[in-house]
């Protein structure tokens, strides 16, 4: 049972005041909860009272009001939050913040996660309206009409939150009889209480959560997904106890679309009590990724009284960049590593020997490297490889087949755990296969377990994955299809300033928005925004993710946009796309991939070669899959003065997106 008392209007109507004050007190010991002090009591009483009151006016100018739903006290899993008041107001969803002064921005904040977390986490919430209210004696008498203002996602036909209003006890009471539709059904009151849960927290909840010593079932589940991401960890598990049991070299391939939970499984395994005695290294080639984690592990660990100098140690431990790894190991020490097993985040990124000779001088690829030092272990090693299909965005990055050629060249007889995936290739490893030569292959053990199909990055959106492969490959129709648009706000901004207001509307509650693009971009300075690669590379990329809104660093201020390189591997909840130059829409011809070549005149030039137009390609699909919530494309409308900023091509660009099916921003 999820609230601490639920019953119908006409009920909570004839029971006494100490009658649901038993009920509520009873329930909060059951929650664990060993002392209840008397100001919770007070609060108690005081609502009680005042919501008796406001339902009685309600049944005497509404009689359907006494089928109405009343929970107090509604808990949210996870969060270590409750709901102070939910009425269930034939099929709309009132979720009431009560408070006994000012009503303050903070209550706003609050009552907008709540109102949040039901809408995209509580099943039975997922398809109605939701309207949060905060309460207090101090406040006005609303517009009763303002129940029926859409704030966040207006172009949902059928299930939207409201904006927040602000409302006494007296004028509650109007606004609850204007938002009973009497030709609408009564929510099940014992059905939405009883609803299953499905949170999914983002990278950095779920870093924080796994830490403390929560399990991946206890974090995240989801509906949709074909296998629970539990069950995934679980069998990745087994196959480092037999690598450790047996005496075996194993690797373990894990594949999934953009945000179906790959690096969370990773983070899962490394932070395992199970592994406590033999730690998992989780290591990625991701420095911003890297850079972030261990900052926050770092803030995390000084918050509970450890020095700096210790915290910052100690968050090295529970994430290293793999180019760190693999100096130290190649250039300071020849021995075994301290792990014998290690996560490799974004695998498919690994350098290949062109690269490690161009940068680090080491005549091998980066696969080879890492097969070589944990070959090291005299007994047993086991390597874990997360693979996103399509995100590789630099020059260099190899692929699953370098993989497959330093397996059928390593010293060891490697055991390969794999999805039929990485064997056959496909549109969900990017066309890459782990042997490329069928003749020339190693045997491997598949299990389709080891796909993970479904993304929850996006919630209620586990199409979204597919609906960009559909754009980027030119194909509007079947985009359109897909009716994306539905349930994940998708929208089209000619103007970056209102693209920054769009945003701003959307950081309610704990959202976190900000601006992305294009490294390859170039032209997007004439907006105002600063593409160099020296800039970005030197931004304190930790901040622009977790600082406050107040803090001029961070995403909020919309004046930094993260590349595919700084975004990659993480996320926000809302995503501005600032559509570049370097990737635009022809009607004949199709997408049009370019580079800028400088001169006394600039002028994009197409990119013909095979591999870069991959990684141009990859980036923007990097880019259109990091949003949690919801998307601004903003498309510039350009200058007829300047030849690399013309209007025709973003105005093709806009119209081509349009036909997909993402919404105009009026």
């Amino acid at each position: 049972m999820a609230s601490f008392y639920f019953s119908s209007v006409e009920e909570f109507l004839t029971k006494s005041d100490d009658h649901i004050l038993a009920s509520l007190e009873k329930n909060y010991a059951r929650y664990g909860y060993t002392s209840l002090f008397s100001d919770q009591t007070v609060t108690w009483e005081r609502d009680i009272r005042s919501l008796r009151k406001t339902l009685q006016n309600c049944v005497s100018g509404s009689k359907s009001a006494l089928s109405w739903g009343v929970l107090l006290e509604f808990s949210i899993p996870r969060k270590d939050k409750r709901i102070d008041i939910v009425l269930l107001v034939r099929d709309v969803i009132v979720v009431l913040e009560a408070k006994a002064g000012p009503a303050a921005s903070q209550a706003k904040r609050q009552v907008e996660e709540y109102a949040l977390l039901l809408h995209y986490f509580h099943k039975k919430s997922a398809d109605f309206r939701i309207v949060p209210i905060v309460v207090s004696p101090d406040a006005g008498e609303p517009d009763p009409d303002a129940v029926n203002q859409r704030n966040l996602f207006p172009q949902l036909p059928s299930y939207w939150i409201s904006q927040v209003i602000f409302s006494s006890w007296k004028g509650l009471v109007d606004l609850l009889i204007t938002a009973d539709d009497s030709f609408s059904e009564q929510i099940p009151i014992d059905a939405w209480n009883d609803s299953p849960y499905f949170p999914v927290p983002s990278i950095f909840e779920a870093a924080l959560a796994l830490r403390s010593g929560l399990s991946i079932r206890e974090i995240a589940h989801s509906e949709a997904s074909e296998h629970e991401i539990e069950s995934v960890r679980d069998a990745i598990q087994e196959y480092v106890n037999c690598a450790r049991k047996n005496g075996q070299y194993a690797i373990c391939f894990l594949t999934g679309v953009p945000g179906s939970g790959k690096t969370l499984v990773g983070l899962s395994l490394a932070h395992s009590g199970e592994n406590k005695s033999d730690a998992i290294h989780f290591m990625s080639g991701n420095g911003p990724l890297v850079q972030v984690l261990q900052y926050m592990f770092t803030q995390e660990s000084m918050r509970s009284g450890a020095r700096s100098v210790q915290a910052r140690a100690e968050a090295k431990t529970l994430i290293e960049n793999v180019h760190v790894f693999a100096r130290y190991h190649t250039e300071d020490n020849h021995g075994a590593p301290s792990n014998h097993a290690i996560v490799f985040d974004e695998a498919q990124r690994a350098w290949n020997r062109e690269q490690h000779l161009k940068k680090f001088h080491r005549d091998y690829s980066e696969p080879e490297m890492l097969l070589k030092i944990m070959e090291r272990h005299p007994d047993w090693a086991m390597v874990i490889a997360l693979v996103g299909g399509g995100q590789e965005i630099h020059d260099g990055e190899a692929g699953l087949e370098e993989w497959g050629k330093a397996l059928l060249g390593a010293a060891k007889d490697w055991v390969i755990y794999a999805s039929p995936e990485v064997l056959e290739g496909g549109q969900s490893t990017a066309g890459h296969r782990l042997f490329d030569d069928r003749t020339s292959r190693k045997e491997v053990l598949t299990s389709t377990v080891l796909h993970l199909r479904t993304s929850n990055r996006s919630l209620r959106a586990e199409n979204l994955a597919t609906w960009v492969n559909l754009v980027l490959d030119g194909d509007a129709e079947g985009a359109a299809l897909l009716r994306i648009t539905e349930k994940f706000p998708i929208f089209l901004s000619r103007s970056l300033r209102e693209t920054r207001r769009i945003l701003q509307e959307q950081g309610v509650g704990d959202n976190r928005y900000g601006l992305v693009g294009s490294s390859g971009a170039a032209r997007i300075r004439a907006e105002g925004l600063e593409p160099s690669s020296t800039f970005h590379a030197e931004y304190p990329w930790e901040h622009w993710y977790l600082g406050e809104r107040s803090d001029v660093r961070s995403s909020f201020q919309c004046e930094v946009f993260a590349t595919e390189f700084e975004i990659q591997g993480l996320e926000l909840d809302w995503v501005g796309l600032c559509w570049g130059g370097d990737f635009v829409w022809h009607e004949s011809q199709g997408w049009r991939l370019r580079a800028l070549r400088y001169g006394n005149q600039s002028k994009w030039s197409e990119i013909k070669n095979v591999e870069k137009r991959k990684f141009k390609t990859n980036a923007y699909r990097v880019l259109l899959t990091r949003a949690r919530k919801g998307m601004i494309l903003f498309v510039p409308t350009g200058s007829t003065d300047d030849p690399t900023i013309l209007p025709e091509e973003f105005e093709a660009t806009a119209k081509y997106l349009i036909s997909c099916g993402v919404t105009l921003q009026a």
